[in-house]
């Protein structure tokens, strides 16, 4: 593996990540929050990608992100980047099966061990209303946030101990009052990611190039 490599990922996958790579293999996390502001995110990916001194290529374990990772000017590194929409289709190992499970139910809230252990899920979004606004309020808003849900699907990405995990996810379902599922999750990105296996369903931009949304497509 080339020592010029460095991963930049999101914390939602770190697990998945740690349990794929090689040791040596350097990875920075980049915090879950940045998510819900596309444009902060992108900042702080320019960040570091403008900052980092050693590497000349910059694996990202992201997807298009809301447009979070249009716009990217790769400078004098060379930027590669799955070709998906989400983090989602990197859990379940390929586009075409997120998108299987899309086109069977739109209305799915997804959640992993990462998106659980960074407190990404409805529940907690309905406690930090609860701080703002009181339950009464926050209930009402989380409710019309998630009204158009009708399960929560838990991603089985084959990591060991998981069951505290799926028992939450559960209990988030219940708490929006919708159907439980699991689903089987795949390694196939993450080992792909870290081996370097490029050629199909990563986007490689390459030095002096920026990265387009329209790639993603």
């Amino acid at each position: 593996m080339d020592r010029n490599i460095k991963l930049i990922c999101c914390k939602t996958m770190m697990d998945e990540i740690e349990a794929m790579k090689p040791a040596e293999m350097p990875a920075d996390y980049v915090e879950y929050a940045l998510h819900r502001n596309p444009d902060k995110l992108r900042e702080e990916l320019q960040k570091r990608i403008d900052e980092e001194k050693e590497a000349g290529i910059l694996v990202f374990s992201y997807g298009l992100c809301s447009k979070g990772l249009d716009g990217l000017q790769a400078g004098d590194k060379t930027l590669v980047i799955p070709r998906v929409h989400d983090c989602i289709s990197l859990l379940m190992g390929s586009r075409e099966k997120y998108e299987e499970e899309f086109g069977a139910d739109p209305g799915t809230y997804y959640l992993s061990k990462g998106w659980i252990d960074q407190q990404a899920d409805p529940y907690q979004e309905y406690l930090e209303q609860v701080e703002k606004y009181g339950r009464e309020n926050a209930l009402w808003i989380t409710q019309e946030t998630y009204k158009h849900y009708k399960r929560v699907a838990f991603i089985d990405t084959n990591l060991s101990n998981l069951e505290k995990h799926e028992q939450y996810a559960k209990e988030v379902a219940d708490f929006l009052g919708v159907e439980y599922v699991r689903i089987q999750g795949q390694n196939d990105f993450f080992e792909q990611l870290v081996a370097g296996q490029w050629e199909k369903n990563f986007l490689v931009t390459p030095p002096g190039e920026t990265t387009s949304y329209r790639d993603f497509m």
